[in-house]
């Protein structure tokens, strides 16, 4: 076993489902888009792994050695088949360990790679590990939080347009957390019975307008900035969201923005 001086233990909190990050870690294309780079290999024991990065003139190589898929736990040897670096780490002659563990909505990623050369390579990998991790983190909870807010944003909509106070109510909890936070240019609020007040009072003071989503989202993080537009009497009005959620799409804060 690698002692401190030639190993890295990192363990990162991923706001995305442990099913969401153990496929992108298992699936070729998934771990490319990932990685940024072109990876290949078999999601089984024994399969050849290798990764080329074009625009670092690097590729590294090694092979599949633990696929634990009830345990969510990958190895991977892991070196410098070509490019900077391949004369300190050789293709293979390190070991890069996954273990993904559900915490919650999220999980849990421990990382370990083992068998480094010297504190020097212990510093530099790490380094980059950790700005993978950090990326991962993003594109796994963009994957989940596209496919919630998919689900949620069509009653939150629905909601807005409602003036019906019984069916109002049923599509915000359909979509928030009951103590969703809610700030805009005429309130600040926290509840969805004081968020189902509100809209009514919308309806009253405005009456004849309704709400449509622009389909511009973009998620960052477990943020999200969702652009809409109203219609009625006065004329057109637009704007954006900026919604805090679960990756489920569960909406837990939403600041409303009026464009201009």
């Amino acid at each position: 076993m690698a002692n401190k001086s030639t190993a890295i233990d990192l363990s990162v909190a991923i706001d995305a489902s442990p099913e969401t990050v153990w496929r992108i870690l298992t699936d070729p294309e998934r771990l490319s888009a990932w990685m940024e780079g072109e990876v290949t290999f078999e999601a089984r024991t024994g399969s050849p792994f290798r990764a080329a990065f074009p625009n670092y003139r690097i590729v590294l190589a090694g092979e599949v050695v633990t696929l634990d898929v009830q345990a969510r736990r990958l190895g991977v040897t892991w070196g410098v088949e070509s490019g900077e670096g391949e004369d300190k780490m050789p293709a293979g002659s390190t070991l890069v360990e996954f273990l993904v563990r559900p915490d919650g909505a999220g999980c849990w990623v421990d990382l370990r790679h083992s068998g480094l050369s010297s504190g020097e390579e212990v510093h530099q990998q790490e380094g980059g590990w950790r700005f993978q991790l950090s990326k991962l983190d993003l594109k796994a909870n963009r994957i989940d939080l596209a496919a919630g807010l998919e689900r949620t944003l069509p009653d939150w909509i629905a909601a807005w347009n409602e003036q019906d106070a019984e069916a109002r109510l049923a599509a915000l909890h359909r979509c928030c957390a009951e103590d969703v936070t809610f700030r805009d240019d005429w309130t600040g609020l926290t509840g969805i019975g004081l968020l189902s007040m509100h809209i009514a009072n919308c309806h009253m003071y405005m009456p004849g307008y309704s709400l449509e989503h622009t389909g511009d989202v973009r998620i960052c993080r477990g943020e999200a900035l969702v652009g809409w537009r109203t219609s009625g009497p006065g004329g057109p009005m637009k704007g954006f969201n900026h919604i805090r959620a679960d990756p489920d799409g569960t909406i837990r804060r939403v600041t409303g923005f009026t464009a201009a």
